[in-house]
């Protein structure tokens, strides 16, 4: 348990989520995990088009305005791709899911 670490997800290749973290409401596990599997898909094919064809994507790295990071991986285990999605707050100020009372998230304002 790291105290900056305010989430994760683990999806199939689908985008289907296997497993996030117990503070993490679902419907957000649920919205990282489509959204991602977008984002890294698209990621993946432009890697390949710019660096040919053998290159392979380990990790995207994304900062936020609002100071967390959304750091993604991808692993195969068993002929199954998986993919962890990290948000981290990077602020150091208390974070709170925006469906949770108080609001929003942490960092500045918050």
């Amino acid at each position: 348990e790291n105290p900056t670490v305010i989430g994760y997800v683990v999806m199939n290749n689908d985008g289907i989520p296997v497993k996030y973290h117990q503070r993490m409401p679902y419907d957000m596990a649920i919205k990282y995990s489509a959204l991602l599997l977008d984002f890294t898909m698209k990621a993946r094919k432009c890697l390949k088009e710019l660096m040919g064809g053998d290159s392979e994507l380990a990790n995207l790295r994304i900062r936020t305005k609002e100071k967390t990071e959304v750091i993604v991986g991808t692993t195969v285990m068993a002929s199954v791709e998986y993919i962890l999605v990290v948000i981290q707050n990077c602020s150091g100020a208390p974070w709170q899911w925006p469906d949770q009372e108080g609001g929003g998230g942490g960092g500045e304002g918050a």
